[in-house]
């Protein structure tokens, strides 16, 4: 069954897809989620999600883990590529919008509602200026906000730098082993959990998922690892918010950020993000926000779907 008036809004991010129908640009229906590593292609993926729904649509926005500079998209962190002209002609032949998942997201800002979000510190002062939204996932993504224009980026990939207080040794093990310099991403993902502790525990073997290592208080090296993962989330964002000169905020999205911040850590997380000797004045008065609910993508959508 074909339903031209339905718009499919999809996040395909490295590790799990989002997908959802909207008829009337305001709410969602059908939503399921999957796992990307059960599929070859994003073809493949559609397919499957409309014969579980038994809808055929023809009109999507689609959010993917990947920069969209031309026809080819190629996944960052998982092996899944696919041609935008070739999946509008096989697929969504009315239309097909194809723009970075943080892109995505960071539309969402706007219709947010205020129990939806939670600041991080106390900011008395509003500036007018930009804004960024943060996510820690698979990779780490970026998207800036000016006006009302959105603009992707791939800042997670900037060099780690070399002077990090507790990092030293972890970030020099890292690499003499990839045989690079490791990047803010190496770290603040996932993956970066996960070597995190086992450097820390000096064990290849990691009993615990990155979530358990977020959350537990007894072991002694998943509290180093949430600590030294929450100083360099501090200064990734003092880094680009000082280049985006975000004085309207800066956010932060994802699973990884909601299990990490906590209420007792802010203030230590603050004075992380603020500790600059040239910039301190600037930073003082740049608000943190975490952003609670974890479909953003799926509302980004909507906005999108809204505007036409």
């Amino acid at each position: 069954m074909t339903a031209s008036n339905k718009i499919l809004i999809a996040e395909l991010g490295a590790t799990k897809a989002r997908l959802a129908i909207t008829e009337d640009q305001k709410t969602l229906i059908n939503l399921e989620e999957f796992q990307l590593q059960d599929f070859v292609s994003a073809d493949q993926l559609f397919n499957k999600y409309f014969d579980k729904i038994n809808v055929q649509v023809d009109r999507a926005i689609v959010g993917v883990a990947a920069p969209v500079l031309e026809d080819e998209i190629r996944f960052t962190n998982i092996d899944i590529e696919f041609n935008q002209r070739t999946l509008k002609e096989g697929i969504f032949q009315k239309q097909l919008w194809v723009l970075n998942d943080l892109e995505l997201q960071a539309h969402a800002l706007e219709c947010l509602d205020s129990e939806e979000i939670l600041e991080i510190g106390d900011i008395k002062e509003e500036k007018k200026g930009s804004k960024i939204l943060v996510s820690p996932g698979t990779g780490l993504g970026l998207a800036g906000i000016v006006g009302n224009q959105v603009i992707f980026t791939e800042a997670g990939h900037l060099n780690l730098p070399s002077n990090l207080q507790g990092f030293n040794s972890i970030i020099k093990r890292f690499e003499q082993k990839k045989e690079r310099m490791a990047t803010f991403e190496d770290f603040l993902s996932g993956k970066g959990i996960n070597y995190i502790y086992c450097q820390l525990s000096n064990s290849n073997i990691n009993p615990y998922s990155n979530e358990e290592i977020l959350i537990n208080s007894e072991d002694p090296n998943c509290l180093k690892t949430r600590d030294l993962m929450l100083y360099l989330l501090a200064i990734f964002l003092r880094y680009v918010a000082l280049i985006w000169g975000s004085t309207s905020g800066v956010y932060l999205s994802g699973s990884i950020a909601n299990s990490l911040i906590r209420t007792s850590m802010h203030k230590s997380f603050r004075k992380d993000f603020e500790n600059s000797s040239t910039m301190r004045e600037l930073l003082l008065k740049i608000p943190t926000y975490l952003i609670k609910d974890l479909n953003l993508g799926l509302k980004g959508g909507l906005k999108l779907a809204s505007k036409g």
